[in-house]
């Protein structure tokens, strides 16, 4: 295994993780909520709705398994404390700095681990039969991402001088959500559906 394996297994989680999330964030964020609305929803409501449920599920459980423990059963897991033993010791500034970061996770993380353990990943029976799980804000999911990507560039930049911009400046029109949006109306227009 190369010396910076993990950083880059690690790197490439929190690629999927952003890309998953900005195409939440994209499709089902304000900005596009009117088009959404008279395109999405008459296209085929429940196909957008169980969509938007599942990238919403998927983003939670990634950052849930990238603040799994380093072992589980006895085996490795790609998570942030594997990533911070892997590369550890660092300078007290960046330590300083990791340590911060990991306090902010850990206070905006516990809702995220309640949906994972007791709705994602498990189909626990009291959830389903009497209890209702708080919402997860989309501002405590931002939250541990920016987080997670803070930790992965300060341990990137403090061992080999490379930092990484996750969300791109220039993403190609065909990757936004209005791409999708226009082929949707136009569809719509060319059967002779109303958009409006």
């Amino acid at each position: 295994m190369s010396q910076f394996a993990v950083l880059d297994a690690f790197k490439k989680e929190l690629w999927d993780l952003e890309n998953h999330w900005f195409l939440f964030i994209d499709l089902y964020g304000n900005k596009h909520r009117e088009k959404r609305r008279s395109v999405l929803l008459p296209s085929h409501p429940l196909l957008f709705d169980v969509i938007k449920l599942r990238l919403h599920d998927h983003a939670q459980l990634i950052i849930s398994r990238l603040l799994d423990p380093a072992k589980t059963y006895g085996k490795d897991n790609l998570s942030l404390k594997t990533l911070i033993a892997t590369y550890s010791p660092f300078s007290d500034e960046v330590q300083t700095k990791i340590d911060d970061a990991l306090t902010e996770i850990q206070t905006n993380f516990a809702n995220i681990k309640q949906h994972r353990n007791k709705r994602i990943s498990h189909n626990d029976l009291n959830n389903k039969l009497d209890y209702d799980l708080p919402a997860v804000k989309i501002t405590e999911i931002d939250l541990v991402i920016d987080k997670l990507e803070l930790i992965f560039n300060l341990i990137s930049v403090d061992k080999r001088n490379r930092n990484h911009e996750f969300f791109p400046r220039n993403i190609d029109e065909e990757f936004k959500a209005e791409h999708l949006l226009k082929i949707l109306e136009a569809g719509r227009e060319t059967l002779g559906l109303s958009t409006s």
